[in-house]
């Protein structure tokens, strides 16, 4: 047995051990299983592992399963399955080669899956959306589904102190203070006092909005922008979206950035 087929199997029977009935075996060498996500039930992923991982391999999501349909019919399953393979190449790299990355894996599902609680109507109001952004900033279109409204804004800084401010500029407007949620990401190089050396920073804040920010920043990381701060904002009005948020928040932040002419 190698030794990363032997690293495969002990982490499968860890799952097994905390979540006992949840791991299924479809292939006498463990190579492709099937996984229900703890705290969400009802969807079952099914992955199928390389041989060579964990040290070089990655896994791949091959299918999702619902045993509710009703949770999910309103969601786009095309992005879900590639969300959810987003988030497993995430763990993967996050962790480095050579490291399992299925704990991790399962953990961020809960903030993918995540459902928002309802909201009376008494508590949800019509927001108008501001059509120009403040100086500085570029603004998406705004993108509204079932209630809720996202539009992106996004600047070019040279600091995190200048992306600080700004951010904190833009939430002086009362309609952006209406928001539920303002989710960002940044992306910040300079160079070092002898100019040796790139000073990377790069960051993300949820605001409340479990995952939206490391996937605003994976966003632009792929993009390969730098020196750019992107916010979304999110108004919710009640209805809750589950995954199909993501979707939504990623299109308003690639659109803001690319206005912004990156």
């Amino acid at each position: 047995m190698s030794e990363d087929h032997e690293e495969l199997l002990q982490e499968l029977e860890s799952v097994e051990a905390i979540y006992p009935g949840y791991v299924t075996l479809h292939t006498a060498d463990s190579s492709i299983v099937s996984i229900k996500v703890p705290q969400h039930e009802y969807v079952t992923v099914q992955i199928s592992f390389p041989a060579n991982y964990p040290s070089k391999g990655t896994p791949r999501v091959m299918e999702l399963r619902y045993d509710d349909e009703s949770r999910v019919v309103s969601q786009d399953q095309k992005f879900l399955k590639q969300l959810f393979q987003e988030v497993m190449d995430s763990a993967y790299y996050q962790n480095g080669q050579n490291a399992v990355c299925l704990f991790d894996f399962l953990t961020e599902l809960d903030g993918i899956l995540y459902v928002e609680p309802e909201q009376s109507e008494e508590a949800s109001e019509t927001v108008a959306l501001p059509t120009d952004p403040f100086e500085h900033w570029f603004a998406s279109e705004p993108i509204t589904d079932r209630g809720s409204t996202f539009m992106g804004f996004a600047t070019r800084v040279d600091s995190e102190e200048e992306a600080f401010q700004r951010l904190e500029t833009l939430k002086t407007d009362s309609k952006i203070r209406k928001g539920n949620h303002a989710m960002c990401a940044w992306r910040i190089r300079q160079k070092s006092s002898d100019s040796q050396r790139d000073i990377i920073f790069q960051d993300s804040d949820d605001d409340g909005e479990t995952a939206a920010g490391s996937r605003m920043l994976h966003l632009i990381t792929i993009m390969d922008v730098w020196n750019v701060m992107v916010v979304v904002v999110r108004w919710f009005n009640g209805t809750h979206l589950g995954p199909d948020r993501f979707k939504h928040i990623n299109s308003a932040a690639r659109e803001a950035v690319i206005n912004a002419g990156f």
